[in-house]
């Protein structure tokens, strides 16, 4: 993912302490990047519309002039879409697609880092590992992350860490 340089939040009225404590306040680290409309760009925690309310109450004249990104988190994207891979009544034996599009869906309303189980959690760091290791990188894209998973299917993974089906929820 490529980012236009972040501005100084100043230059779009919010010095760089009203963003500290904007962030602070919602527990996560916002950064205003520089375009044609700012953006206030966060990974994980709160949901867009939380971000919006929370800045319209601190800053409303300034924060009408911005649009909102939250982006996900590597294990945001890999817990989504292990959820979205799980097999549920309603799919009828048929694997649903995984797509970033579709994590993102997933998440949209809830607030992040959502807690996995025992189970999801070794999953989420095999299937990471794995993405990883095939791309030899340090950090891999949500598109990465769900054809990582699309190739290698949820119970290929269970089985490579010793899970059962049913195994820690």
């Amino acid at each position: 993912m490529t980012r236009r340089p972040t501005e100084r939040p100043a230059e779009h009225g919010l010095a760089a302490d009203a963003l500290a404590a904007l962030g602070e306040r919602l527990g996560t680290t916002p950064a205003l990047e520089a375009g044609e409309v700012p953006t206030l760009v966060w990974t994980d925690g709160p949901t867009v519309a939380q971000v919006e309310e929370a800045a319209r109450e601190f800053a409303p004249e300034t924060a009408a002039r911005w649009a909102f990104r939250r982006e996900l988190s590597e294990s945001s994207v890999a817990l989504g879409a292990l959820r979205l891979a799980a097999p549920s009544p309603l799919h009828c034996g048929l694997p649903l697609p995984v797509t970033p599009e579709s994590v993102a869906a997933l998440w949209r309303d809830t607030p992040l880092p959502a807690p996995p189980t025992p189970r999801e959690e070794r999953l989420v760091h095999a299937l990471l590992y794995e993405v990883h290791d095939d791309h030899r990188a340090n950090r891999v894209t949500p598109r990465q992350i769900c054809d990582g998973l699309m190739v290698r299917g949820v119970a290929a993974l269970a089985r490579r860490m010793g899970l059962e089906a049913g195994d820690g929820g």
